[in-house]
């Protein structure tokens, strides 16, 4: 399988992920709204390591993947901040006893906007790199950025 072809499905799962956290937000599902969160910023994050690196390790840190990329991606320390959180969130949202109770009670509407905004932008922000390797003919992989 070649590398660009698997950064490409990584990514394109990172754009659904992104649209089921959107749509859960909508429906007031916090809970969900986190998760896919998450799940779109993590695949986004990947779909770049193997486009740059040519790996992705198993992980659903969000720091680790940033620390793998060695690059914030234009994000303020802030929005990187947020964007560490999403990890205590994807599990919060998965395991009621985290919070012994229902997530979407532990979890506030402004939260779940806060990590679904963060989540948008790194899934940007992948975009766009994707997009300049795409256009330079970068070999991907070769560990590049």
């Amino acid at each position: 399988m070649k590398l660009r072809e698997q950064a490409l499905w990584w990514f394109k799962v990172a754009e659904k992920d992104l649209e089921r956290a959107k749509r859960s937000l909508s429906e007031g599902d916090r809970g969900a709204a986190t998760f896919w969160a998450q799940q779109a910023a993590e695949k986004a994050l990947k779909a770049l390591l193997i486009a740059l690196k040519g790996y992705a390790p198993k992980t659903h840190s969000i720091r680790r993947l940033f620390e793998e990329l060695g690059n914030n991606l234009g994000l303020s320390n802030e929005e990187l901040e947020n964007a560490y959180e999403l990890t205590q969130y994807y599990y919060l949202s998965r395991y009621p006893d985290i919070v012994e109770g229902l997530p979407d009670e532990a979890i506030s509407e402004q939260t779940a906007r806060r990590l679904v905004t963060v989540a948008e932008k790194i899934v940007e922000a992948a975009r766009r790199v994707l997009e300049e390797l795409s256009r330079q003919g970068t070999d991907l992989g070769a560990g590049t950025m």
